[in-house]
């Protein structure tokens, strides 16, 4: 009998906790009770829930539990709107909901190192003040959808270390306050294309460790702030633009593990602040002459292959594939 009361009592209490969701479980959650955001945002956030298996997360405090979704884990509103969202490293499984394009006032959307499959949905091509996109360390696959070069507010874009394919969208290049650029590690193919060289606020530029082709665009001397640039283990192909000696705030380049061939133009000398400089496993060469060499003795880390450029490659201001090289004395 005291058994049956006491289930009586807690049953009656949860009902009285009803009216304010505190008892509310996930498959009974209702937008229609959450007034601190509008619905369409709420909906987005019980979407993301559903479709990335919101129970397996590693922290899902007060999800789909409370009716304000401000004091849920990871999820920041301000003036009424959801502005950021950050569920990084938190066993995230399955795909990205279309849903999130509808939050539209996000700022920072960082759902980095998770278990996400699937592709990227053009739907957050929509989220115009975003500044901070972090999709790195999933699993996702699919190309990277041309719409988020309308993110033209986007500070930083991650995407590296996930399964891309395809190419890199041209419209990326209409993002030109983006500092930060991370396209490596994935299998991202066809050429690097000529309108990243519109991106002059760019610091990083990460498109290592993919299978791009082509060669490397002229245009990429035009990124006057560009600090790394690593292209190495692709198939590029081709010589090294000598615009790339405008660079002149270069502090790491890596180009291992091509098929460039040529030598390594004597605007190089300009790289003043260059170090490491990696050109391993290509087919570049080094000029021999005075100025060249007394600007590699300024590199403190230089891994090259060892080859010198003949006399004729060095007075062509760089060279061409076909040109003789010579294999250095040790």
């Amino acid at each position: 009998m005291k058994r049956m009361v006491s289930i009586f009592l807690a049953l009656a209490f949860l009902a009285s906790l009803a009216g304010t969701g505190l008892a509310s479980q996930p498959d009974a959650f209702s937008c229609s009770n959450v007034t601190q955001i509008p619905q369409i945002e709420c909906q987005a956030l019980v979407a993301l829930y559903n479709s990335t298996n919101g129970p397996g997360w590693e922290n899902h405090t007060n999800w789909l539990v409370t009716n304000t979704p401000g004091n849920w884990f990871g999820v920041i509103v301000q003036s009424g709107h959801v502005v950021n969202l950050d569920l990084s490293s938190n066993q995230l499984t399955g795909s990205i909901p279309p849903q999130l394009g509808n939050l539209a006032n996000m700022v920072d959307l960082t759902l980095y190192n998770n278990q996400l499959s699937g592709s990227i949905p053009p739907e957050l091509g929509n989220l115009n003040n975003l500044k901070w996109l972090s999709l790195d360390n999933n699993q996702l696959s699919g190309s990277i959808p041309s719409v988020l070069g309308n993110l033209t507010n986007l500070l930083l874009l991650y995407l590296d270390r996930n399964q891309l394919t395809g190419s890199i969208p041209p419209e990326l290049g209409n993002l030109v306050n983006l500092y930060g650029l991370y396209l490596d590690s994935n299998q991202l193919t066809g050429s690097i294309p000529p309108q990243l060289g519109n991106l002059t606020n760019l610091e990083w530029l990460y498109l290592h460790f993919n299978q791009l082709t082509g060669s490397i665009p002229p245009e990429m001397g035009n990124l006057a702030n560009l600090q790394q640039l690593l292209l190495d283990n692709n198939q590029l192909s081709g010589s090294i633009p000598p615009e790339l000696g405008n660079l002149s705030n270069l502090e790491w380049l890596n180009l291992e593990s091509n098929q460039l061939t040529g030598g390594i133009p004597l605007s190089f000398t300009s790289l003043v602040n260059l170090s490491p400089f990696d050109f391993q496993d290509t087919y570049l060469c080094e000029p021999t002459t005075p100025e060249f060499q007394a600007w590699k003795a300024t590199v403190e880390e230089w891994h090259g292959t060892d080859l010198l450029c003949e006399e004729s490659l060095e007075t062509n201001g760089g060279g061409k594939s076909a040109a003789k090289m010579r294999r250095k004395s040790r």
